[in-house]
């Protein structure tokens, strides 16, 4: 065969085509195979089956099956079963393709034949056909459609698929590689700044430590010093000063605690001169009893909460109210009491009254 561009018109006989520049030509545009959706087998539920019409092309050889083909199988045995192939072979020495059913071997469990390809012929496989022991008709579930099957068949389909990028990607792998080592170079480089950096940072951290800890000691000595300097400056005149501030602020604070207490006020009902004169108040809630001498200008002060009851001392006298609550909402409120003398009077609860008695 000739190298020489396809197809140009003779001249003077310098262009002679045969069939295998034909050949030559379609190869890199399809693939071997049938086209999608022909040639299908199809069982007519005898022991018979049909192909579809169809165009194949078989390493270039092309054929147009313009009609459909019915092939009768054998009859099937009595007691083995077998596969038989539908077969569209290429016959290079008949220089045709065409369809026959290649019979498989007898066994209980059969496989199919295997195809031809090698000399002259080169098979593509439409279908197996299962012929069971005593079958008489052949039905479309005992057919198995393999014109799918790239490797005993296959659809015929453009060879340019896809694209191969096996040599971009090749040249590109071999870029990346050396662009990956210089970038590994660069980011080594990189760290070792970065830790340079980081051991600077930490011995500037410790130096900077090392100063303020060493200023720090510095002023508490200062302070030492100091305070032992003043300390020795304080005569008894400065004692003094501070000792009045101390009692005036403890003065201040006494009246500003009798300021916020709760003030019993006691008023004279008896018509009498009462000298000392004592008042029980009894904390009834804490158990604390307060004496209290009378003073006209002079009231009792109690800041300790809870339930009271105030008496005299004399039983011959009395208190009114006997009782009274001290809480927070009675803070800085003055509480009035009225002192009575037994001698004729009663009281019942918080009430007081004068009586006489009765003769019959």
């Amino acid at each position: 065969m000739s190298e020489y561009a396809y197809f140009y018109n003779s001249v003077e006989g310098d262009r002679v085509y045969d069939a295998d520049d034909m050949t030559d030509w379609l190869k890199p545009f399809f693939v071997t195979g049938v086209f999608n959706g022909q040639m299908q087998v199809t069982a007519n539920d005898d022991m018979s089956v049909t192909v579809a019409k169809g165009y194949c092309n078989i390493g270039a050889k092309v054929k147009n099956f313009r009609n459909a083909q019915t092939f009768d199988l054998e009859t099937a045995s009595g007691t083995l079963n077998r596969i038989d192939n539908v077969v569209l072979r290429r016959d290079d020495t008949e220089r045709d393709i065409y369809i026959y059913i290649q019979k498989g071997g007898y066994a209980e469990n059969p496989t199919a034949p295997e195809i031809v390809r090698s000399g002259a012929y080169y098979d593509l496989k439409l279908a197996e056909i299962y012929v069971a022991a005593g079958t008489i008709a052949i039905t479309q579930e005992n057919i198995t459609d393999t014109r799918a099957d790239a490797d005993l068949c296959g659809w015929v389909v453009s060879t340019v698929k896809e694209i191969d990028f096996s040599q971009i990607t090749e040249q590109f792998n071999a870029y990346f590689a050396r662009y990956q080592a210089m970038i590994t170079q660069q980011y080594a480089t990189y760290l070792a700044v970065i830790h340079n950096l980081e051991d600077q940072g930490s011995a500037a951290y410790r130096s900077m430590l090392a100063d303020f800890t060493s200023y720090a000691e510095i002023q508490h000595t200062r302070f030492d010093d100091l305070y032992e300097e003043m300390k020795d400056l304080i005569g008894e005149a400065t004692a003094a000063m501070l000792q009045n501030q101390i009692d005036e602020i403890k003065n201040t604070t006494g009246v500003m605690a009798k300021d916020l207490a709760t003030k019993l006020s006691f008023e004279n009902g008896t018509q009498e001169t009462l000298t000392d004169f004592v008042i029980v108040a009894t904390n009834t809630t804490t158990g604390k009893v307060t004496r209290y001498t009378y003073d006209e200008t002079k009231p009792l002060l109690l800041t300790e909460h809870g339930d009271y009851t105030v008496e005299a001392a004399n039983d011959d006298y009395t208190v009114i109210p006997h009782t009274f609550t001290l809480d927070h909402t009675k803070t800085t409120e003055t509480v009035n009491f009225k002192i009575y003398n037994d001698a004729g009077y009663a009281y019942v609860g918080g009430y007081v009254g004068a009586y006489v008695a009765s003769s019959n």
